[in-house]
């Protein structure tokens, strides 16, 4: 399969979630507008517009995730790639890449707090908007989000975008094309170069095992860690 292609793949989840986002921000601030909302009040009503409606990130992530399978030779090819034995070494380093995961984006989120006003600010600013989300939204991101992620964000990126990047650039160069796709899908922020690490790390992880247990695991771990403290504030 040519280069195209699978950049195609890896880069249009990011290009839709874009879309999509913009859509849903545009018209959620239109709203505020005209409702006479001050500019703070509008940015947390384009917040919580775009965590109330998305559950979208799941159906791209299937759809693309199921594109990759498909690609990838079906699901007894990309089976292969989840028979291991996990073991006490395995559990371990899933623990060790969610500890990683969230210290990296905690790191971000400070900085990202110190850049708008503290810590209390921002904390403020999100507990207000927690507070007005749907239960449906909640649960969504709790229960259904990380599995989801840690699932089918992974085969795309790590199985799909590895094997098949690095018959055109190698491995340290599919590993580093990967990791920005799997940055921007998470959006333009500070957030972004919090993924980029951490997708580059686990990237560095499948090149070393070639198995998606202990990764995926780490993932929907981190996830739901994150999710779950997102919550809680």
């Amino acid at each position: 399969m040519g280069k195209g292609k699978v950049l195609a793949v890896l880069l249009l989840p990011a290009v839709l979630n874009f879309t999509i986002s913009s859509l849903i921000a545009g018209l959620a601030a239109y709203q505020a507008y005209t409702r006479g909302l001050p500019p703070e009040e509008i940015g947390k009503e384009v917040m919580l517009a775009l965590f109330t409606y998305n559950f979208y990130w799941s159906i791209l992530q299937a759809c693309f995730g199921l594109l990759a399978v498909k690609l990838m030779g079906g699901w007894r090819a990309v089976k292969e790639y989840y028979r291991e034995e996990v073991g006490v070494r395995g559990a371990a380093l899933v623990l060790l890449l969610a500890a990683f995961s969230q210290g990296v984006i905690m790191g971000f989120q400070f900085l990202n707090a110190t850049l708008s006003g503290g810590w209390s600010a921002y904390t403020a600013m999100w507990r207000e908007v927690v507070s007005r989300l749907p239960l449906s939204s909640k649960v969504y991101l709790v229960a259904v989000a990380p599995l989801t992620a840690g699932f089918f964000e992974e085969i795309i990126w790590r199985l799909y975008g590895i094997t098949r990047l690095e018959e055109l650039w190698g491995p340290r160069g599919a590993n580093l094309v990967q990791a920005l796709a799997f940055a921007v899908w998470h959006g333009l922020s500070l957030h972004t170069l919090a993924t980029f690490v951490i997708g580059y790390v686990y990237g560095l992880v499948f090149l070393k095992r070639r198995k998606l247990v202990v990764l995926t695991a780490a993932h929907v771990l981190t996830d739901v860690i994150g999710f779950t403290a997102i919550l809680a504030v």
